[in-house]
Protein backbone atom coordinates (compact mmCIF):
# COMPACT_ATOMS: atom_id res chain seq x y z
CA UNK A 1 0.00 0.00 0.00
CA UNK A 2 2.72 2.80 0.73
CA UNK A 3 4.30 1.77 -2.52
CA UNK A 4 1.41 2.73 -4.17
CA UNK A 5 0.89 6.25 -2.47
CA UNK A 6 -0.24 8.77 -4.23
CA UNK A 7 -0.19 12.79 -4.04
CA UNK A 8 -2.63 14.82 -6.69
CA UNK A 9 -2.29 18.41 -7.35
CA UNK A 10 -3.64 20.87 -9.91
CA UNK A 11 -0.48 22.77 -11.62
CA UNK A 12 -0.64 25.21 -14.55
CA UNK A 13 2.14 25.86 -16.65
CA UNK A 14 2.65 28.83 -19.13
CA UNK A 15 3.28 28.54 -22.15
CA UNK A 16 4.82 31.22 -23.47
CA UNK A 17 4.94 30.44 -27.15
CA UNK A 18 1.11 30.59 -26.97
CA UNK A 19 0.95 33.37 -24.27
CA UNK A 20 -1.57 30.70 -22.32
CA UNK A 21 -1.91 28.82 -19.22
CA UNK A 22 -2.56 25.14 -19.42
CA UNK A 23 -3.95 23.34 -16.72
CA UNK A 24 -2.10 19.72 -15.65
CA UNK A 25 -2.61 16.99 -13.15
CA UNK A 26 1.03 16.30 -11.15
CA UNK A 27 0.54 12.83 -9.02
CA UNK A 28 3.56 12.24 -7.40
CA UNK A 29 4.29 8.94 -5.75
CA UNK A 30 6.54 8.80 -2.86
CA UNK A 31 7.62 5.38 -2.46
CA UNK A 32 9.82 5.72 -6.02
CA UNK A 33 10.26 9.71 -6.03
CA UNK A 34 8.41 9.59 -9.39
CA UNK A 35 5.85 11.46 -11.00
CA UNK A 36 2.92 11.16 -13.50
CA UNK A 37 1.23 14.18 -15.29
CA UNK A 38 -1.85 14.59 -16.84
CA UNK A 39 -3.14 16.93 -19.24
CA UNK A 40 -6.19 18.39 -18.41
CA UNK A 41 -7.58 20.38 -21.51
CA UNK A 42 -6.35 17.27 -24.27
CA UNK A 43 -7.82 14.84 -21.65
CA UNK A 44 -4.01 12.57 -22.21
CA UNK A 45 -1.62 11.37 -20.27
CA UNK A 46 1.76 14.05 -20.38
CA UNK A 47 4.46 11.81 -18.86
CA UNK A 48 3.96 8.54 -18.01
CA UNK A 49 5.48 7.34 -14.56
CA UNK A 50 8.67 8.15 -14.41
CA UNK A 51 11.70 8.15 -11.53
CA UNK A 52 12.51 12.20 -10.50
CA UNK A 53 15.00 11.67 -7.99
CA UNK A 54 15.61 15.34 -7.52
CA UNK A 55 12.13 15.82 -6.11
CA UNK A 56 10.58 15.01 -2.56
CA UNK A 57 7.33 14.83 -0.88
CA UNK A 58 8.73 17.96 0.94
CA UNK A 59 8.72 20.25 -2.46
CA UNK A 60 4.95 19.61 -3.36
CA UNK A 61 2.45 21.54 -1.56
CA UNK A 62 0.23 24.60 -2.43
CA UNK A 63 2.09 27.30 -3.94
CA UNK A 64 5.02 25.83 -5.08
CA UNK A 65 7.14 25.30 -8.06
CA UNK A 66 8.42 22.30 -9.46
CA UNK A 67 10.58 22.08 -12.30
CA UNK A 68 9.91 18.94 -14.75
CA UNK A 69 12.12 18.33 -17.76
CA UNK A 70 12.99 22.02 -17.96
CA UNK A 71 8.98 22.69 -17.52
CA UNK A 72 7.77 24.70 -14.55
CA UNK A 73 4.98 24.02 -12.83
CA UNK A 74 2.73 25.66 -10.42
CA UNK A 75 1.08 24.05 -7.55
CA UNK A 76 -2.43 25.97 -7.71
CA UNK A 77 -4.60 23.34 -5.82
CA UNK A 78 -4.88 19.27 -4.45
CA UNK A 79 -6.77 17.27 -7.01
CA UNK A 80 -8.61 15.12 -4.88
CA UNK A 81 -9.80 14.56 -1.13
CA UNK A 82 -6.96 12.59 -0.15
CA UNK A 83 -4.12 14.52 -0.69
CA UNK A 84 -5.94 17.60 0.56
CA UNK A 85 -6.17 15.47 3.95
CA UNK A 86 -3.01 14.03 3.63
CA UNK A 87 -1.35 17.77 3.56
CA UNK A 88 -3.01 20.41 4.01
CA UNK A 89 -3.37 20.52 8.22
CA UNK A 90 -0.06 20.36 8.35
CA UNK A 91 1.64 21.18 5.33
CA UNK A 92 2.23 25.15 5.90
CA UNK A 93 4.50 28.31 4.96
CA UNK A 94 5.13 31.05 6.93
CA UNK A 95 7.55 34.35 6.92
CA UNK A 96 10.60 34.73 8.40
CA UNK A 97 12.50 38.28 8.46
CA UNK A 98 15.91 38.86 9.43
CA UNK A 99 16.53 42.44 10.41
CA UNK A 100 19.75 43.90 9.32
CA UNK A 101 21.30 43.32 12.76
CA UNK A 102 20.89 39.36 12.54
CA UNK A 103 22.47 38.84 8.88
CA UNK A 104 25.76 38.06 10.74
CA UNK A 105 23.53 34.78 11.87
CA UNK A 106 22.02 34.17 8.75
CA UNK A 107 24.12 30.83 8.64
CA UNK A 108 23.40 29.06 11.95
CA UNK A 109 19.45 30.68 11.70
CA UNK A 110 19.55 28.88 8.23
CA UNK A 111 20.91 25.43 10.04
CA UNK A 112 18.52 25.45 12.81
CA UNK A 113 15.44 25.72 10.28
CA UNK A 114 16.53 23.16 8.26
CA UNK A 115 17.51 20.86 11.26
CA UNK A 116 13.75 21.00 12.49
CA UNK A 117 13.00 20.38 9.21
CA UNK A 118 12.08 23.13 7.32
CA UNK A 119 12.43 23.81 3.71
CA UNK A 120 13.29 27.55 2.50
CA UNK A 121 11.20 28.13 -0.43
CA UNK A 122 12.16 31.70 -1.32
CA UNK A 123 14.28 34.46 -0.13
CA UNK A 124 15.75 37.92 -1.05
CA UNK A 125 17.59 40.72 0.67
CA UNK A 126 16.04 44.32 0.38
CA UNK A 127 15.91 47.64 1.75
CA UNK A 128 12.79 49.05 3.34
CA UNK A 129 12.19 52.74 2.93
CA UNK A 130 9.83 54.73 5.71
CA UNK A 131 7.16 54.35 3.96
CA UNK A 132 7.44 50.57 2.95
CA UNK A 133 7.77 50.08 6.54
CA UNK A 134 4.48 51.69 7.88
CA UNK A 135 2.81 49.64 4.91
CA UNK A 136 4.02 46.84 5.94
CA UNK A 137 3.23 46.75 9.36
CA UNK A 138 -0.13 49.02 9.28
CA UNK A 139 -2.58 46.06 9.20
CA UNK A 140 -0.76 44.64 12.23
CA UNK A 141 -2.95 44.58 15.20
CA UNK A 142 -0.46 43.38 17.65
CA UNK A 143 2.76 45.72 15.92
CA UNK A 144 3.18 49.23 16.79
CA UNK A 145 5.04 51.34 14.73
CA UNK A 146 7.36 52.81 17.04
CA UNK A 147 10.74 54.73 16.15
CA UNK A 148 12.53 51.38 17.46
CA UNK A 149 10.62 49.36 15.15
CA UNK A 150 11.25 52.01 12.12
CA UNK A 151 15.15 52.47 12.65
CA UNK A 152 15.25 48.12 12.70
CA UNK A 153 13.54 47.90 9.52
CA UNK A 154 15.64 51.06 7.64
CA UNK A 155 18.48 51.03 9.72
CA UNK A 156 20.15 48.44 7.20
CA UNK A 157 18.77 45.74 4.72
CA UNK A 158 16.32 42.97 6.02
CA UNK A 159 16.23 39.15 4.59
CA UNK A 160 12.84 37.73 4.01
CA UNK A 161 12.56 33.83 4.05
CA UNK A 162 9.40 31.91 2.55
CA UNK A 163 9.58 29.08 5.19
CA UNK A 164 7.57 25.28 4.61
CA UNK A 165 7.27 22.72 7.40
CA UNK A 166 4.66 21.40 9.29
CA UNK A 167 2.81 23.98 11.50
CA UNK A 168 5.25 25.92 10.74
CA UNK A 169 3.79 29.43 11.95
CA UNK A 170 2.84 27.91 15.41
CA UNK A 171 6.54 26.11 15.57
CA UNK A 172 8.07 29.29 15.19
CA UNK A 173 6.40 31.14 17.24
CA UNK A 174 6.18 28.94 19.67
CA UNK A 175 9.99 28.64 20.18
CA UNK A 176 10.39 32.45 19.87
CA UNK A 177 8.63 32.60 22.97
CA UNK A 178 10.48 30.58 24.55
CA UNK A 179 6.72 28.31 25.59
CA UNK A 180 6.85 25.16 27.86
CA UNK A 181 4.89 23.83 25.20
CA UNK A 182 7.91 22.92 22.71
CA UNK A 183 10.65 22.74 25.86
CA UNK A 184 10.46 18.87 25.72
CA UNK A 185 10.27 18.82 21.47
CA UNK A 186 13.15 17.06 20.30
CA UNK A 187 11.98 17.78 16.98
CA UNK A 188 12.43 21.58 17.61
CA UNK A 189 15.31 21.32 20.06
CA UNK A 190 18.06 23.64 17.50
CA UNK A 191 15.07 26.34 17.18
CA UNK A 192 14.39 26.26 21.01
CA UNK A 193 18.41 27.13 21.54
CA UNK A 194 18.36 28.97 18.44
CA UNK A 195 16.06 31.92 20.43
CA UNK A 196 17.55 31.43 23.96
CA UNK A 197 20.36 33.76 22.14
CA UNK A 198 18.33 37.49 22.85
CA UNK A 199 20.61 39.26 19.55
CA UNK A 200 19.02 36.79 17.31
CA UNK A 201 15.69 36.59 19.17
CA UNK A 202 15.02 40.94 18.99
CA UNK A 203 16.41 40.52 15.37
CA UNK A 204 13.94 38.21 13.83
CA UNK A 205 10.67 39.36 12.98
CA UNK A 206 7.66 36.61 12.77
CA UNK A 207 3.76 36.71 11.58
CA UNK A 208 1.06 35.88 14.66
CA UNK A 209 -0.68 33.34 12.88
CA UNK A 210 -1.49 32.24 9.83
CA UNK A 211 -3.11 34.72 8.36
CA UNK A 212 -0.46 37.24 9.12
CA UNK A 213 2.17 35.08 7.45
CA UNK A 214 0.04 35.01 4.43
CA UNK A 215 -0.56 39.02 4.30
CA UNK A 216 3.43 39.00 4.90
CA UNK A 217 4.16 37.06 1.98
CA UNK A 218 2.09 39.09 -0.34
CA UNK A 219 3.53 41.95 0.43
CA UNK A 220 7.21 41.11 0.71
CA UNK A 221 7.07 38.88 -2.64
CA UNK A 222 4.88 41.18 -4.68
CA UNK A 223 7.25 43.21 -7.13
CA UNK A 224 4.23 45.73 -7.17
CA UNK A 225 5.25 47.10 -3.64
CA UNK A 226 8.71 48.25 -4.74
CA UNK A 227 11.06 46.84 -2.15
CA UNK A 228 14.47 47.32 -3.58
CA UNK A 229 16.79 44.30 -4.11
CA UNK A 230 20.06 44.82 -2.78
CA UNK A 231 22.48 45.09 -4.85
CA UNK A 232 26.11 47.07 -4.88
CA UNK A 233 27.98 46.15 -8.00
CA UNK A 234 30.98 47.21 -6.84
CA UNK A 235 34.41 44.94 -5.83
CA UNK A 236 31.61 42.26 -5.77
CA UNK A 237 31.16 38.85 -7.60
CA UNK A 238 27.98 36.36 -7.88
CA UNK A 239 28.18 32.76 -6.50
CA UNK A 240 25.21 30.65 -6.55
CA UNK A 241 24.44 27.86 -4.02
CA UNK A 242 22.96 24.81 -6.44
CA UNK A 243 19.58 22.71 -6.21
CA UNK A 244 21.82 20.12 -5.12
CA UNK A 245 23.28 21.33 -1.98
CA UNK A 246 19.55 22.88 -0.75
CA UNK A 247 17.97 19.52 -1.13
CA UNK A 248 21.05 18.04 0.65
CA UNK A 249 20.10 20.48 3.85
CA UNK A 250 23.65 22.24 3.42
CA UNK A 251 22.30 25.92 2.64
CA UNK A 252 22.93 26.82 6.23
CA UNK A 253 26.17 25.36 6.32
CA UNK A 254 28.08 26.49 3.20
CA UNK A 255 26.32 30.26 4.19
CA UNK A 256 28.15 29.59 7.57
CA UNK A 257 31.51 28.33 5.88
CA UNK A 258 31.44 31.86 3.53
CA UNK A 259 30.60 34.31 6.03
CA UNK A 260 33.39 32.81 8.37
CA UNK A 261 35.99 33.25 5.82
CA UNK A 262 35.71 37.04 6.12
CA UNK A 263 33.39 37.31 3.45
CA UNK A 264 29.80 39.40 3.35
CA UNK A 265 26.57 39.03 1.52
CA UNK A 266 25.63 42.17 0.20
CA UNK A 267 22.75 40.93 -2.18
CA UNK A 268 20.79 37.82 -1.78
CA UNK A 269 17.62 36.15 -4.28
CA UNK A 270 16.80 32.32 -4.37
CA UNK A 271 15.14 31.38 -7.65
CA UNK A 272 13.61 28.59 -9.08
CA UNK A 273 15.54 29.58 -12.15
CA UNK A 274 13.37 28.39 -16.04
CA UNK A 275 15.46 26.07 -18.27
CA UNK A 276 15.80 28.63 -20.80
CA UNK A 277 16.71 30.99 -17.65
CA UNK A 278 19.91 28.46 -17.42
CA UNK A 279 20.60 27.70 -20.63
CA UNK A 280 21.54 31.63 -21.28
CA UNK A 281 23.54 32.08 -17.80
CA UNK A 282 25.73 29.19 -18.88
CA UNK A 283 25.62 29.89 -22.83
CA UNK A 284 29.20 30.80 -22.37
CA UNK A 285 30.31 27.12 -21.58
CA UNK A 286 27.99 25.83 -24.52
CA UNK A 287 30.46 23.42 -26.70
CA UNK A 288 33.52 24.67 -24.66
CA UNK A 289 32.43 22.18 -21.78
CA UNK A 290 31.19 18.59 -21.91
CA UNK A 291 28.87 19.28 -19.02
CA UNK A 292 27.25 21.99 -20.36
CA UNK A 293 24.00 20.15 -21.00
CA UNK A 294 23.86 18.37 -16.74
CA UNK A 295 24.79 21.65 -15.33
CA UNK A 296 21.85 23.60 -17.09
CA UNK A 297 19.58 20.77 -15.76
CA UNK A 298 21.35 20.98 -12.56
CA UNK A 299 20.92 24.41 -11.98
CA UNK A 300 16.70 24.36 -13.77
CA UNK A 301 16.20 21.25 -10.88
CA UNK A 302 15.46 23.34 -8.10
CA UNK A 303 15.60 26.57 -6.38
CA UNK A 304 18.87 27.80 -5.84
CA UNK A 305 20.33 30.99 -4.05
CA UNK A 306 22.28 33.53 -5.27
CA UNK A 307 25.01 35.86 -4.09
CA UNK A 308 26.24 39.26 -4.11
CA UNK A 309 29.55 38.43 -2.49
CA UNK A 310 32.20 41.36 -0.77
CA UNK A 311 35.65 40.74 0.61
CA UNK A 312 35.96 41.79 4.70
CA UNK A 313 38.00 44.97 2.90
CA UNK A 314 34.98 46.44 0.85
CA UNK A 315 37.42 48.19 -1.07
CA UNK A 316 39.06 45.00 -1.98
CA UNK A 317 37.71 43.36 -5.15
CA UNK A 318 36.39 40.19 -3.90
CA UNK A 319 35.97 37.96 -7.38
CA UNK A 320 39.29 36.06 -7.03
CA UNK A 321 39.91 35.64 -3.69
CA UNK A 322 35.93 34.25 -3.81
CA UNK A 323 36.65 32.36 -7.01
CA UNK A 324 39.29 30.87 -4.50
CA UNK A 325 37.64 30.00 -2.02
CA UNK A 326 35.44 27.90 -4.02
CA UNK A 327 37.80 25.63 -5.42
CA UNK A 328 38.64 23.98 -8.60
CA UNK A 329 35.52 22.85 -10.23
CA UNK A 330 36.10 19.24 -10.10
CA UNK A 331 35.66 18.43 -6.14
CA UNK A 332 37.58 15.28 -6.51
CA UNK A 333 40.49 17.58 -7.45
CA UNK A 334 39.78 20.20 -4.96
CA UNK A 335 39.84 17.45 -2.08
CA UNK A 336 43.09 16.57 -3.33
CA UNK A 337 44.99 19.96 -3.67
CA UNK A 338 42.93 22.06 -1.56
CA UNK A 339 40.79 20.33 1.02
CA UNK A 340 39.43 23.16 2.80
CA UNK A 341 37.39 24.95 -0.16
CA UNK A 342 33.54 24.92 -0.87
CA UNK A 343 33.09 22.16 -3.92
CA UNK A 344 35.79 19.97 -1.29
CA UNK A 345 33.57 19.99 1.22
CA UNK A 346 30.22 20.14 -0.56
CA UNK A 347 31.14 19.12 -3.85
CA UNK A 348 30.30 15.94 -5.57
CA UNK A 349 30.90 16.10 -9.13
CA UNK A 350 31.76 18.42 -12.05
CA UNK A 351 28.17 18.66 -12.15
CA UNK A 352 27.09 18.71 -8.99
CA UNK A 353 29.68 21.13 -7.79
CA UNK A 354 27.95 22.76 -4.34
CA UNK A 355 28.35 26.06 -5.90
CA UNK A 356 29.09 28.52 -9.05
CA UNK A 357 31.32 31.33 -9.05
CA UNK A 358 32.24 33.88 -11.82
CA UNK A 359 35.19 32.31 -13.90
CA UNK A 360 36.06 36.13 -15.32
CA UNK A 361 36.74 39.26 -13.70
CA UNK A 362 35.10 41.24 -16.24
CA UNK A 363 31.78 38.72 -15.86
CA UNK A 364 31.21 39.44 -12.66
CA UNK A 365 28.95 42.63 -13.54
CA UNK A 366 26.92 40.94 -16.17
CA UNK A 367 26.30 37.62 -13.95
CA UNK A 368 25.33 39.42 -11.01
CA UNK A 369 22.84 42.17 -13.41
CA UNK A 370 21.07 39.00 -14.94
CA UNK A 371 20.81 37.37 -11.58
CA UNK A 372 19.32 40.24 -9.63
CA UNK A 373 18.11 42.25 -12.37
CA UNK A 374 17.08 40.83 -15.61
CA UNK A 375 15.53 37.97 -14.25
CA UNK A 376 13.43 39.99 -12.19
Amino acid sequence: MSFNRRLSFVAEWYQEEAAIVRTFTICFFPAGNAIEVYDQQHKRTFLRRTKMPELAERDFFIGSKINIFGRQFDIVDYADEMTKNSLDKYRKKTFLLLKYTCIQHLGTVLCALIDCNFSIKRGLMVQFTPEQVKAFLIKKPNVEISNLLMNQLIGGPSIGFEVIADNAVQKIKLCKEQSKECANDSTIAPLVTLFEREDIRIGIYIPNDEEEAEQDLNFFFNPKNGLQVTLRLKNSTLGIIKPHCIKEGNLGRIISEITNNGFKISGLRMNLMERVNCEEFFEVYRGILPEYIPMVAQLASGVSMALEIVSADENKDGYEEFRQFCGPMDPEIAKMLRPHTLRAKFGVSKTLNAVHCTDLPDDTILELQYIFKILD
